[in-house]
């Protein structure tokens, strides 16, 4: 690659050039160029100010170029390691061959359908996830996003139950939507008046900030869960649709609940009717 500077001078990349004032000639191209660059970006983050709305923490201040791997490439060029995998749940990395390759194979035959209509995709995605779940688990709804999901997982619960309360972990995080949102507690509550009723929070196994401990000051996650059934217990109309987990609590903290917790079931002579 060549590029021409104010001295008329011709270079090629990677040429180290000494003479005094063509070295300074190169300076100023870089740096008008650099000025190009950070006026462009400063018109984009104005442009964002005035144009977006963001619902949770401040927008950050890089404008993101490009992605590949694990990375992500500002517009000036610099590589940031991309801890939020995309966001948050997503370990796909970014540009993968395969994936792209899939995208746009399958983009140039078929975007979209309206969701009442099948295709093949859609319904060997189906299998292949049934096929990785117990039974008798064995049908899937393809959605969107994770409150999209949430959402209708409530809803299903409600639908079968008759019943309309809610459980989940006071680190909890669901979704911005009305019903996911009113079941997620590690951020996003104020502001936005009366959630729905029947969502009751218990404590996150958290076994780096135990709130109930064993002698050795290790989290005694059994105790923790009885006093959590009794809350509910407490608390409940006799209303419980469901309790909706995430098996490792991604905003709240990045909380893996101990072995057993999930698995966990109350004895019937405990009287607790929060059993879950």
């Amino acid at each position: 690659m060549r590029w021409t500077c104010r001295s008329r001078a011709t270079y090629r990349r990677g040429h180290a050039c000494f003479d005094p004032r063509r070295h300074r000639s190169a300076v100023l191209c870089t740096a008008v160029a650099r000025g190009d660059r950070l006026a462009h970006h400063r018109v984009l983050l104005a442009d964002a100010e005035k144009h977006l709305v963001r619902y949770g923490p401040e927008f950050t201040r890089e404008v993101i170029d490009r992605a590949a791997g694990s990375f992500v490439y500002t517009a000036d060029g610099r590589k940031i390691l991309d801890f939020t995998s995309g966001q948050m749940s997503s370990i796909l990395g970014h540009a993968h061959p395969e994936i792209v390759a899939t995208v746009q194979r399958q983009i140039a035959s078929l975007d979209h359908l309206f969701s009442g209509m099948l295709s093949r995709p859609v319904v060997d995605l189906a299998r292949r996830l049934s096929d990785t779940l117990p039974a008798p688990l064995d049908k899937a709804l393809l959605l969107t996003t994770g409150a999209e999901s949430n959402e209708a997982a409530i809803r299903m619960a409600k639908l079968v139950t008759g019943k309309h309360e809610i459980v989940s972990f006071a680190r909890s995080w669901h979704g911005m939507t009305q019903a996911a949102a009113s079941a997620t507690y590690s951020a996003g509550r104020k502001g936005y008046g009366p959630s729905a009723p029947g969502n009751f929070a218990i404590p996150a196994p958290n076994a780096y900030r135990p709130d109930f401990t064993a002698a050795d000051g290790s989290l005694d996650w059994e105790r923790q869960l009885d006093f959590a059934f009794d809350l509910i217990d407490a608390q409940s109309t006799g209303s419980l649709a469901a309790c909706l987990v995430e098996p490792i609590l991604s905003s709240g903290g990045i909380i893996e609940p101990p072995v057993g917790y999930m698995a966990a079931r109350c004895t019937p002579s405990a009287g607790n009717a929060a059993c879950c």
